[in-house]
């Protein structure tokens, strides 16, 4: 063999030899070095959403704050305002029991008036029927009327009055039941 023929052949094996050893490393280290740029691209990309859940889970947290914080502010308000209607309310009633005790009593004495005034008409009328029967007179159907009807309207005031009496007592000393008794007054005042 000719040193030429040598050498091409070194050189060609040499060649073979770097192809078949140098090419796969080559081959390798930049398979290497694309599947370690995907990972880093995989890591940064992991990364920037471990971020954004970060942050979203601070914004959800400092949401929930806001809102466990507007929450105990309108309870506060809103106790503090169930307390004002409360007070309101309780002087208000206090007011208003004033006023039905005052109105109450005013109508009893209306009441008893009434009866007192109504009493001592069905008197006089009694007693003026019994004037004209002593002068041998007869009463006339009209006063027969009246005294009737006087009569009917004394029981109705007295019931009414009972009826209050009994209220009355029942409210002041809701413990206790009333009993009533209605007395009707004839002629004269006698019971």
């Amino acid at each position: 063999m000719d040193p030429t023929s040598i050498i091409v052949a070194v050189v060609s094996l040499i060649g073979v030899l770097a192809v078949g050893i140098l090419a796969p490393a080559w081959l390798l280290a930049r398979t290497e070095k694309i599947h370690h740029e995907d990972r880093q691209a995989d890591w940064d990309r992991q990364d920037r959403v471990a971020e954004k859940a970060e942050k979203a889970a601070a914004d959800l947290a400092a949401s929930q704050k806001r809102i466990a914080d507007k929450a105990e502010e309108a309870a506060t308000l809103l106790l503090a305002n169930n307390e004002r209607v409360a007070a309101t309310q309780q002087e208000t009633n206090g007011k208003l029991d004033v006023i039905h005790t005052l109105v109450n009593s005013n109508m009893t004495a209306a009441m008893q008036s009434e009866f007192d005034a109504v009493s001592r008409e069905l008197a006089m009328m009694r007693e003026v029927a019994a004037l004209k029967q002593a002068a041998g007179q007869q009463p006339t159907g009209e006063t027969t009327a009246a005294i009737s009807v006087t009569e009917a309207k004394l029981h109705e005031l007295d019931a009414a009055l009972a009826d209050r009496a009994k209220a009355q007592a029942k409210v002041a000393d809701p413990g206790i039941d009333v009993t009533t008794t209605t007395t009707i007054r004839g002629a004269g005042g006698e019971a």
